[in-house]
C-alpha cells in the first residue's frame, strides 16, 4: 500500500452488485444528488456547492441508518463522466475516524440490458483500519442494495413521487424571514447546520443553509407517505423576499391523499414565513 500526503497509510474496500436496470438508469440516479433525499431515505438534504463542467462540490446531510443513530454531514468532489458511465469522488475533511476518503464508482452494460456497478474506496484512519474498512462495508452494502431496489422498482423515484411548490414575495430582509422561520422550527442548541427536533408530536430534523436554505423532514412521515419534507429557500427580491416553500413526499398508496396534504402544507409553510 502507498502512503498520503499526511503519511497515513492508504486502505482500499471494492463492492459490486448485479442491476436488473440500465447502466445509464443506474448512473443517473447515483450521480443526481439533487434527488438522493429519494434514492436514500437516510439523507435528508442536498446542496450542490459549486458546479464547473463535468466537476462540482456536494453537500449533504444523512440521518445515520442503523443502531449507531446520529446525524453525519459531509462535503465531496465529484467527477462526472456520463460517457464512461464513471464517478470519482474525494471527500473533502474528516469524518469521525476517516481522515481521508476517496473512489470510484462504474457502471457497466450487461448484454442483457442490466448492469454491474462496482466501487472502490480508498481511505485513510486513525482507528484500527479493519473496523473502519467493516463499517465502510456495511453503509457500502446498504447503498448498493438500496440503489437495486429503487432502480429496479423506480416507481419510488418516478411515479409514487410527489412535489408540490408555492411561492410569495413578503416583506422584510431574507434575515428576518429567516429569522422567523427559524423561530417556528423547533429549537436547536448554537448554531448547528442539522439538529434533530419534535414537530407536532412527531419527530423531525431540520437542517439551515447558508442563511437561505431551511428544511425539514419529518422522521415518522405522515401515512401514507412513505417519505415527507418540507423545505423554504429564501432569495432577496423587490418588495422584500421571494419565499419558495415546497414538500417533496413519496406515496405508493394513498396519492390524492398525501398530494391534498402536501398542498396544503406548502401554503401553511408559505404562511408560517409570513406570520409577524
Amino acid at each position: 500500500m502507498s502512503t498520503s500526503t499526511t503519511d497515513r497509510e492508504i486502505h482500499r474496500t471494492r463492492a459490486g452488485i448485479e442491476i436488473d436496470a440500465s447502466a445509464d438508469t443506474v448512473y443517473r440516479a447515483l450521480t443526481d444528488v439533487a434527488d438522493w433525499p429519494l434514492l436514500y431515505p437516510w439523507i435528508a438534504h442536498t446542496e450542490t456547492l459549486s458546479q464547473q463542467g463535468q466537476d462540482d462540490e456536494v453537500k449533504f446531510w444523512a440521518v445515520r441508518p442503523g443502531p449507531e443513530g446520529g446525524l453525519r454531514i459531509w462535503t465531496s468532489r465529484r467527477t462526472l463522466d456520463p460517457v464512461a458511465l464513471r464517478m470519482d469522488f474525494a471527500q473533502q475533511g474528516s469524518v469521525g475516524p476517516i481522515k481521508e476518503l476517496g473512489g470510484t464508482w462504474d457502471f457497466l452494460p450487461r448484454p442483457d440490458g442490466g448492469c454491474r456497478v462496482v466501487s472502490g474506496h480508498w481511505f485513510t484512519t486513525d482507528a484500527d483500519p479493519a473496523e473502519t474498512a467493516g463499517e465502510l462495508d456495511r453503509h457500502g452494502g446498504l447503498q448498493m442494495r438500496t440503489l437495486k431496489s429503487k432502480t429496479e422498482q423506480p416507481g419510488s423515484l418516478t411515479s409514487d413521487v410527489i412535489r408540490v411548490e408555492d411561492r410569495a414575495v413578503l416583506a422584510g430582509s431574507v434575515a428576518s424571514v429567516h429569522a422567523r422561520l427559524l423561530d417556528a422550527l423547533p429549537w436547536r442548541d448554537g448554531e448547528e447546520s442539522a439538529w434533530f427536533g419534535t414537530q407536532d408530536g412527531a419527530p423531525t430534523v431540520q437542517i439551515e443553509h447558508g442563511g437561505h436554505t431551511l428544511v425539514q423532514k419529518l422522521l415518522t412521515p405522515p401515512a401514507p407517505a412513505e417519505l415527507y419534507r418540507r423545505r423554504w429557500r429564501l432569495v432577496e427580491a423587490p418588495g422584500g423576499v421571494l419565499v419558495t416553500a415546497d414538500v417533496l413526499a413519496v406515496a405508493p398508496a394513498g396519492r390524492d391523499r398525501v398530494l391534498a396534504m402536501a398542498t396544503n402544507d406548502v401554503r401553511s409553510a408559505l404562511a408560517l414565513a409570513g406570520q409577524r
